[in-house]
């Protein structure tokens, strides 16, 4: 699968690693009652092709078909992105 790495609609070339951590809603116990609680939106890390500034609007497009658009949580070494993914869209072709 390739994972295309754009910044601000300027291609900086396919991620390298690309893993997306999920996260389920999990019931919690708060003052004794059973609560459901809303779940974080999903992580994902990567290695970018080139450095990135922490405050880069990223989008990942996989294979042409979804497009992630992330929020930058760290980076380590400029190129190791630990990002939150904002939003999950199919890219419709017209």
């Amino acid at each position: 699968m390739a994972y295309v790495l754009y910044d601000e609609g300027k291609k900086i070339g396919e991620v390298v690693n690309w893993t997306v951590i999920p996260y389920v809603p999990v019931y919690k116990n708060i003052l004794g009652k059973i609560v459901l609680s809303v779940p974080k939106n999903d992580e994902c890390s990567f290695v970018s092709p080139k450095p990135i500034n922490r405050k880069a609007n990223l989008i990942v497009i996989e294979n042409g078909i979804i497009e992630y658009k992330l929020v930058i949580k760290s980076v380590k070494g400029s190129t190791s992105i630990l990002a939150e993914i904002a939003s999950i869209k199919k890219i419709t072709k017209n």
